[in-house]
Order: structure tokens, then C-alpha cells, then sequence
């Protein structure tokens, strides 16, 4: 779909949990608090490594709405450690008939109409066909 290059372009926020928006901390984070990473959310840039990530989600306290995140943590330079959340649009692909590509698309927008941010169609390549080149290539 060449019309929606553009649109997802520009429909593109800054993924970072927002300055203003309030967090509440869960009695996991509260340990993680305690163990060094903090929840950074304001200040000045920081610069670390990352030691690794998990799925997690996050409630905005001003519209109730929840949305799917990573929390990413860090250890900088100097030792210090802190824990960023990104959020993300999950996603999963569906395999479908050929030609029957529109089909799908318009039953699954009305369907779920209000619950799904995007639907691309991508082409995939089938990794269990046998390739042409094994032939050719031995």
C-alpha cells in the first residue's frame, strides 16, 4: 500500500512516556527502585549501556487507557543504573488465501473497528518451500 508510507509517517508520536503523565508505581517497580533503577522520566539526557528489557504495560492516568511497553534498563558510565519505558503498537502477522488479502483487511477494520491502530499488508517470503538456488548452487 503505497498510500499509507505517508500517513504513517506523520502519524508517528514520540514513543516516550510523557513528562506530565502521572505513573504509579507497582510493587514490582517499587523494588526495582530499590535495587537502582529508577524510572527515569525528566532531567537531562542520559547515556548508558543496556543490560537487557521486558515486556510490561502502562496505565495513562489521565484517559484510563493502557498501552503495551519495554522497560529498558540501563547501566551508565559512571556505574549509576536507571530504567526507561517505551511504548510500542504490538503486532502479530496473519497469513491469508491468495488474493483474499483485501478481503481480510476490510473484515478485520470492521470487525475491530476503534481496536486496531494499522493493518499493512506486507508480502513474506514462505521459508519452507525448497528453494530454486539449491539446485542450481551445489
Amino acid at each position: 500500500m503505497n498510500g499509507t508510507d505517508n500517513r504513517r509517517r506523520t502519524d508517528r508520536r514520540d514513543t516516550r512516556i510523557s513528562k506530565k503523565q502521572k505513573l504509579i508505581l507497582s510493587a514490582e517497580e517499587k523494588l526495582e527502585s530499590k535495587l537502582g533503577f529508577d524510572v527515569f522520566t525528566e532531567g537531562d539526557k542520559r547515556l548508558g549501556w543496556l543490560l537487557t528489557f521486558s515486556t510490561s504495560s502502562w496505565e495513562d492516568q489521565d484517559t484510563q487507557k493502557v498501552y503495551s511497553c519495554v522497560d529498558l534498563y540501563f547501566v551508565c558510565q559512571d556505574g549509576s543504573t536507571f530504567k526507561a519505558k517505551y511504548k510500542f503498537r504490538p503486532y502479530f502477522y496473519a497469513a491469508t488465501k491468495d488474493k483474499m488479502e483485501m478481503d481480510v483487511d476490510a473484515y478485520l477494520r470492521r470487525r475491530y473497528e476503534g481496536q486496531i491502530a494499522d493493518i499493512q499488508i506486507v508480502e513474506k517470503e514462505d521459508l519452507d518451500l525448497v528453494s530454486q538456488c539449491f539446485d542450481t548452487c551445489l
